[in-house]
């Protein structure tokens, strides 16, 4: 029996696509044209809704290059199409344009209207919320911060390595292990490491909950998150098993369009 198909508009490339449901997963890239995931969908669901109030393509986006943003490590498809409409540097940990989220150019303080921050934040070395102080250091007041990270809807953030301090990866016997040498001297090996795909600092630091993500965000002075929990069928944006889609923090009146 053949396999029931979902339609949808891309909001990223605007190709309109007829899909298996079995491919609107989470990583699943599913746009015929630009092979868009259900998480890059998100994310520009929510940036629209920060900043104009409706959920838009990038294509329908007005041209607006005073509204000011960044992303950190952003996926090829929108970064490249939101350049072209807004005011917009996609960064890098590893290459130019370089920014290190947990030390950033003070010059940079108060002056972003967004920032986009997809699948970055469990790869960041700890502590981890030195990195959520300064996303909300950079952002001007009525900023938006478009976060994703994959989390468990229950319990508490688990840290890999805690006492991360001065550490190195190395193959040892065919493996990758990570070994650390802590505050107080004590030297420590991790094995079993996980690392997501793409360059630079892949390696996952930790497995975030649904409430410390909370609890980072109101610590580092956001209001509270507005997660995207429920589905628009239209744009591709489809909840499955996985969850854990876009969300967006900060003050979210829409940016004044008008001009």
């Amino acid at each position: 029996m053949p396999a029931e198909l979902h339609e949808f508009v891309c909001n990223i490339c605007s190709k309109k696509n007829r899909v298996p449901f079995d491919q609107l997963g989470r990583e699943i890239r599913s746009c015929r044209r630009c092979g868009s995931t259900v998480r890059f969908r998100s994310i520009v669901h929510m940036l629209s809704l920060s900043l104009f109030g409706r959920s838009l393509a990038i294509g329908e986006f007005p041209r607006r290059k005073d509204i000011r943003g960044i992303g950190l490590s952003c996926a090829g498809p929108y970064a490249r199409r939101l350049r072209r409409k807004l005011a917009y540097t996609n960064t890098f940990y590893h290459k130019r344009p370089r920014l290190d989220i947990c030390r950033p150019d003070p010059a940079m303080s108060g002056t972003l209207d967004f920032i986009i921050a997809s699948d970055v934040f469990e790869h960041i070395v700890p502590p981890v919320s030195r990195a959520f102080e300064n996303c909300r250091r950079l952002l001007k007041a009525g900023g938006v911060m478009v976060f994703s990270v994959p989390y468990a809807y229950e319990g508490s953030t688990v840290e890999h390595f805690p006492e991360l301090h001065d550490y190195r990866i190395e193959k040892l016997d065919g493996r990758q292990v990570l070994l650390n040498r802590t505050t107080d001297g004590r030297e420590q090996r991790f094995e079993n490491l996980s690392f997501h795909g793409g360059a630079g600092g892949t390696l996952e630091m930790r497995a975030f909950s649904r409430p410390d993500l909370i609890r980072e965000f109101e610590q580092a002075g956001f209001e509270q998150p507005q997660f995207c929990d429920e589905n628009d069928p239209g744009c591709g944006v489809m909840l499955d098993e996985e969850g854990a889609l876009a969300m967006r923090v900060g003050t979210c009146s829409p940016i004044n369009t008008a001009g």
